[in-house]
């Protein structure tokens, strides 16, 4: 590589500047563009007191000659861009000279650097912005960076920082990010001397996945590779199976930098229309290489935000594309796998040569419903609709089923039927109850069940968590799980309030865990998926506050996640069950989030909307 000299930016004041050091992340991403704009093949990151203590970064790529490496620290100068208008030709990570002037300022840096062009290398040392030493001194090739007592001299950021476990889970972040934009590039990655992070250079973006998200999600993406003249993209497309709750999960990676586009994301999400439950998001690492003249990274002080020129041409652009391969790999692939899996158990026989002829599984539900159709009493039809909105659970010998079931539907008469036995009405979220409220007025309730169940659940994990009355389930086979390094942080510096919600964890080995026993409400046998969703997003929500500043949005977040949900069927044993449950809470009046459980409407108020009482 044919290396720039560093010098003054012409035109600086015109570059979109900011502080780009508010955590000790914010270093770790500067020092490691700054390793992978050197070509560097090897990247190791040393932290110690996540951050706060030693930010050490050690590459091997071209390093910095002597008469530069003090001109490095000065404001706005670069070896990447001379003057404004190169931005629109940038293939660089970094680009506006400011990052290590703004890391000096607040921290105690020293730098070793050689390139191989000089048999020795050079050493600066500088405190809080100020050059105290510069000396030549042998060393390899490369460039070893150490920030040290970050923030010391300036103690109002420092207070703001937050614990070590929010901070190393933001640093971590940031490296998983760029192993997954480089996976032919070697990361090491360690903390307090402990290996987070190691990703051989491999050249596959699926090994570096399993690296960072264990063998299940791994095997859970199909490939995606697309190129013409002006675009690109190629990566990983995540199965329905490993969605999430939140799009913070999925790496968009442009012309090879990390970058947070709403734009590009709603264009993916559009892509998996059909194939995902509402409220989840796609999980995907995806890699887009563009003209860099069409796109503006120089938006941002972090340059983690783009602009594009033409935004309505990216969208579709990538939608197009995406959408061809969520098709082939999510909607077609899937219903030719369910159809052939219903082809080998729908067989008849043929009476005249006693051959076994398959099916066609598509006839198979016409089939049905004429022979129960043939089936039904002829009286019990008699004056009703087709039943065209018959549950399909439903107990088609029982003639008050088939009664409730069908529509009255008569001329001039809006179309009507009988409510279910329960109560429960057709879509199955809200609950028709009679009763009298607290002023001895009768009248009936309406039960929204999903509020109500979520209310139940909360109060059973503030319990648990208060007093830890409740009996757990130990598992008979326990549950071994694989976690991502920052989930790891999460689960071992908040074990001890895991523990008090009723999740037994226990630390196997690397980036696994072994799970125990689980709250009652969670069942005799768990789904691995759903822990690990838990872990997931329970990660994501803890990640910038403590557990007990979080706690009420985590428990918030579980009551939910195992509550009844609206269009679950529910009995009327499951039903007078949810109602004294709910009877039994401090508020039985709101769900976890605020909304209402009940709500009363007395025969008083029936009287005057009928006009039986002024």
């Amino acid at each position: 590589m044919k290396r720039n000299k560093i010098k003054k930016i012409f035109d600086a004041e015109k570059i979109a500047a900011g502080e780009v050091v508010e955590r000790p992340s914010n270093v770790v991403k500067e020092l490691l563009e700054n390793s992978i704009d050197a070509e560097a093949k090897e990247i190791r990151v040393i932290v110690k007191r996540a951050g706060k203590g030693l930010i050490q970064i050690i590459d091997d790529g071209i390093g910095i000659p002597p008469d530069e490496i003090d001109i490095a620290f000065e404001r706005h100068t670069s070896s990447k861009i001379n003057r404004i208008e190169d931005l629109e030709r940038l293939t660089t990570l970094g680009f506006r000279g400011e990052a290590l002037a703004s890391i000096a300022i607040v921290s105690q840096v020293e730098i070793t650097s050689r390139t191989k062009e000089n048999d020795q290398g050079v050493k600066l040392i500088l405190e809080y912005g100020v050059i105290k030493e510069k000396k030549n001194v042998f060393c390899q090739i490369g460039t070893d960076i150490k920030v040290k007592n970050l923030f010391h001299n300036v103690p109002a950021r420092l207070k703001f920082l937050k614990k070590d476990t929010t901070e190393l889970g933001h640093i971590t972040d940031i490296i998983q990010r760029y192993a997954l934009a480089y996976p032919h590039l070697h990361f090491i990655y360690t903390h307090n001397d402990l290996t987070i992070l190691n990703c051989p250079a491999s050249n596959d973006l699926r090994t570096t996945v399993f690296h960072i998200y264990g063998k299940k999600v791994a095997n859970l993406m199909e490939p995606i590779n697309y190129s013409e003249d002006k675009i690109s993209i190629h990566g990983l497309l995540g199965h329905s199976e490993i969605s999430k709750d939140n799009r913070s999960y999925s790496s968009l990676i442009l012309n090879k930098r990390y970058v947070i586009s709403d734009l590009i994301f709603r264009a993916v999400q559009e892509t998996y229309k059909g194939t995902l439950m509402i409220g989840k998001h796609p999980f995907f690492i995806l890699n887009l290489e563009l003209d860099p003249v069409i796109i503006d990274f120089n938006v941002h002080p972090k340059k983690l935000y783009i602009r594009f020129e033409d935004e309505e041409y990216i969208f579709n652009k990538v939608y197009n594309i995406v959408r061809k391969f969520v098709e082939q790999k999510f909607i077609e692939k899937e219903d030719t796998n369910i159809y052939s899996e219903i082809s080998n158990f729908t067989r008849s026989v043929d009476s005249d040569n006693q051959k076994t002829i398959f099916q066609d599984p598509k006839k198979i539900v016409k089939e049905l419903n004429e022979a129960y159709s043939d089936e039904l009493d002829k009286s019990i039809q008699l004056n009703l609709t087709d039943g065209d909105v018959v549950d399909n659970d439903a107990d088609l010998s029982s003639a008050d089923t088939l009664l409730r079931g069908n529509y009255i539907d008569l001329k001039n008469f809006p179309k009507m039927r009988l409510i279910s036995k329960t109560g429960q009405l057709s879509n199955k979220t809200y609950i028709l109850l009679e009763g009298i409220n607290e002023n001895g007025e009768s009248g009936f309730y309406i039960l929204d069940q999903h509020a109500a169940s979520e209310r139940v659940n909360k109060e059973y994990f503030y319990d648990y968590y208060e007093n830890s009355k409740k009996s757990k389930q130990i598992l008979i086979t326990p549950l071994t799980i694989e976690v991502s390094p920052s989930e790891k942080f999460f689960l071992q510096s908040n074990m001890n309030e895991i523990i008090r919600l009723g999740f037994d964890f226990e630390h196997f080995r690397g980036n696994t865990f072994v799970l125990r026993a689980v709250p009652i409400l969670m069942g005799k046998t768990p789904n691995l998926e759903l822990i690990k969703e838990i872990i997931s997003d329970i990660t994501e929500i803890g990640k910038d506050k403590s557990f007990s500043e979080k706690l009420e949005e985590i428990i918030n977040y579980l009551s939910c996640h195992k509550s009844i949900r609206g269009g679950d069927d529910l009995s009327l044993e499951s039903i007078r069950k949810l109602l004294i449950d709910l009877a039994h809470c401090k508020d039985s009046f709101h769900c976890a989030h605020g909304r209402p459980t009940l709500k009363f409407f007395s025969f008083k108020e029936l009287d005057k909307i009928f006009k039986r009482t002024v």
